[in-house]
């Protein structure tokens, strides 16, 4: 029953702003394979899928979905990224208000691990997505990677390795949102790992603490 309203209720975080641009009908229906394909991911993983699974979610016909996508790993790949920038987008507004990097890393951090909290398969659904296609990592990459670098100028981060620390921030909130969706985790689990990170940053204890624990503008 929570699978079945979690895919009628796509989550806010991951629902596309209206640009109010006019698109294409061929755009439009890009778009809506898109969203028939993180329908169905989140139902079934998306090993499970199939093409024409997502065909008859889209209410196309298989010839439409080739008519946009190669192959499954193709949609999958548009998906990963549809996810990524949507995210972004959503959090522009709010991530402005924010004028220090740590609050900006923990706020970005945040944000993952809150979806694992309040819908655990959409979570599951990026984890899955993540692991399979490289273009999520990758979009994500460079977001983590604009607020390192402001950090490490900024003196708030010290790092030895750029690529090391944005492992550790990345997989580590990953691993935070998969104990979370699963029910493995503590309360207060987000704002331990927000904490924790920080610290591997090079924020010190306190300061880490108390910018996890800070009321920010998520999305």
């Amino acid at each position: 029953m929570q699978l079945k309203a979690d895919m009628e209720r796509l989550p806010d975080i991951l629902q596309p702003a209206d640009s109010g641009a006019r698109l294409s009908k061929r755009e439009r229906t890009r778009r809506q394979l898109i969203a028939a394909g993180i329908r169905v991911f989140s139902a079934r993983g998306v090993a499970a899928t199939s093409l024409p699974q997502i065909a008859a979610a889209a209410d196309v016909t298989i010839g439409t979905v080739y008519n946009h996508f190669r192959s499954k790993t193709d949609l999958v790949g548009a998906v990963a990224l549809d996810i990524a920038e949507t995210i972004r987008s959503r959090s522009a507004p709010g991530r402005a208000q924010l004028e220090t990097a740590a609050e900006q890393m923990a706020a970005g951090c945040r944000r993952y691990l809150g979806l694992a909290k309040d819908s655990p398969s959409w979570a599951l659904l990026i984890l899955d997505v993540a692991s399979i296609d490289p273009a999520f990592r990758k979009t994500i990459t460079g977001f983590v990677a604009t607020e390192l670098r402001k950090g490490v100028k900024s003196g708030e981060f010290t790092v030895d390795s750029e690529a090391a620390a944005l492992d550790l921030v990345i997989g580590t909130t990953m691993e935070g949102m998969r104990n979370i969706a699963l029910g493995a985790a503590r309360k207060g689990h987000a704002t331990a790992v927000t904490a924790a990170i920080l610290r591997a940053l090079g924020v010190r204890p306190a300061r880490a603490r108390q910018v996890a624990a800070k009321p920010l503008p998520l999305f």
